[in-house]
């Protein structure tokens, strides 16, 4: 690794001799692939059972080693949204925060998905979550990952910090804040990162993260929790980061992390008045953990009470425990770019999406909170705030298309279903060439000449998308877009 003179002497000089030496070696090692279990979809424990699995990711209950040749990628339960490819440092934050079924959830820089998906199986569909980033590119993974994933009780926003401040003070319950960075910690796994790192560059950052960390701040609740990570070594960012906010924040307070398998306290020394709180801070670092480098540290906002918990919260515990609007409407666009929304009362359901939906036990339930963009049919979460004005990628989850006088599900909608949850499927184990095939958008033929219409298709008891089924023939409805190749 060809690393910058300027980068060798600061780790050389953070770090010391021999822990240098060390920190050099581990570019040489690789750990394997690594997921993450989706718990909208399957337990780990249950999931585990079908794959040779080399460990847990000892800092978060659902993440798993996997050192087998099969490519992860390429496995039909991974279109199927059953697990998320993640590098194991970096699903820390997502385990760390405690969130918990029905907390108002904001991931504030949430490309290209990991830490949404995780949070949003933390919620278990019960609640909300606002998944955002400023970067309308970055946004088109995210939210085919929450897609994927089957999320049903989220909104996907492309703003500024700033301005969901002025919209939402007060707010959250619970907020993550995966900043950007100078991404130092990565530098083994993405080498191309190595070029535009400077000094100049980890300044940027710092003062970057600052201000996403006072738009952040301005968003929590009275006695709700903030967690902030990087993915780079830099003190700017990290130690120096949290001592500025914690100077400019007195109601907030730093949480104690869990430490395990080579996770290290945070360093005193590395801030600029030897703030010892920082201890409560967490490093990852390579030459001492399975995963890349990284960095968290949880505050928790006052509540009027003094009650800063100075005991280790182990990640099981943790989850247990105005702005003027612009006048400019966006248009309704296609998946990835924005959409201008706003909550409508009894709303009108065309015939012939009701006469879909009944099929589906929650369609009653759901009925409240639809909305329409033209053509296209919304479920919001429930209690939604009001997102007129904001650039809104997806409302709520995706249910489908009322075209004249027909209904055509969306790819979203069987994503977020059982097998159980819709009268007409059809499963395939995961080995039947029938699930190639479908995945390739290739129309597939079935067993039972007699079904009929739309049909849910399955690997396993695990939805892929949607068929529409004519004698014997299943005709291909997979997602264009999502298709192997």
């Amino acid at each position: 690794m060809n690393l910058p003179e300027d980068y060798q002497n600061k780790m050389q000089k953070m770090l010391g001799g021999d822990e240098y030496l060390q920190y050099l070696d581990s570019f040489n090692y690789s750990y394997g692939q690594t997921l993450r279990v989706n718990q909208l979809k399957k337990e780990p424990a249950d999931f585990i059972r079908r794959f040779l699995l080399d460990g847990q990711v000892s800092w978060c209950s659902t993440g798993f080693y996997y050192e087998g040749e099969q490519k992860l990628s390429a496995h039909p339960y991974y279109y199927a949204g059953v697990y998320y490819l993640q590098e194991p440092s970096a699903m820390a934050p997502a385990a760390f925060l405690p969130v918990e079924p029905g907390d108002k959830v904001l991931d504030l820089c949430a490309a290209p998905g990991g830490k949404s998906t995780a949070l949003a199986a933390k919620l278990q569909g019960e609640g909300f979550l606002l998944s955002n980033d400023i970067s309308a590119s970055r946004c088109k993974p995210l939210l085919k990952n929450m897609e994927m994933a089957g999320v049903k009780n989220s909104v996907i926003t492309c703003e500024s910090p700033e301005k969901l401040a002025g919209r939402f003070a007060g707010y959250f319950d619970k907020i993550l804040v995966d900043a950007p960075c100078s991404g130092e910690g990565m530098f083994r796994r993405e080498p191309s990162m190595v070029k535009s790192w400077s000094p100049e560059e980890v300044e940027r950052y710092a003062k970057l993260q600052r201000e996403i960390l006072t738009s952040a701040a301005q968003m929590m609740k009275p006695g709700g929790y903030l967690l902030y990570s990087t993915c780079t070594f830099a003190k700017e960012e990290d130690e120096q980061t949290v001592e500025y906010f914690l100077e400019q924040h007195r109601d907030f307070s730093l949480q104690e992390l869990p430490l395990c398998d080579g996770i290290e306290e945070g360093k005193p020394e590395w801030t600029i008045r030897g703030r010892e709180d920082v201890k409560n801070c967490r490093r990852f670092l390579p030459h001492k953990v399975k995963g890349e480098g990284h960095f968290a540290a949880l505050f928790r906002k006052a509540d009027g009470v003094e009650s800063v918990d100075k005991q280790c919260i182990k990640e099981d515990d943790i989850s247990k425990s105005v702005h003027k609007e612009t006048k400019d409407k966006e248009k309704m666009c296609k998946d990835g770019k924005t959409q201008n929304t706003s909550k409508v009362k009894n709303v009108k359901i065309p015939e012939a999406m009701d006469e879909f939906m009944r099929e589906i036990p929650e369609w009653e339930q759901w009925k409240n909170r639809i909305i329409f963009i033209k053509e296209r049919a919304f479920l919001l979460p429930e209690n939604c705030p009001d997102f007129k004005g904001l650039r809104v990628v997806r409302s709520g989850l995706y249910l489908g298309d009322c075209l004249k006088k027909r209904f055509e599900p969306s790819q979203a909608l069987a994503m977020a279903l059982k097998p159980e949850e819709y009268k007409r499927s059809v499963s395939f184990k995961a080995e039947d060439i029938c699930v190639e095939k479908y995945l390739r958008g290739e129309t597939v033929d079935i067993e039972d000449a007699g079904l009929d219409g739309w049909t849910l298709f399955c690997v396993d008891e695990f939805p892929l998308g949607w068929g529409k089924c004519n004698r014997g023939r299943l005709k291909n409805k997979y997602n264009p877009n999502w298709r192997k190749l």
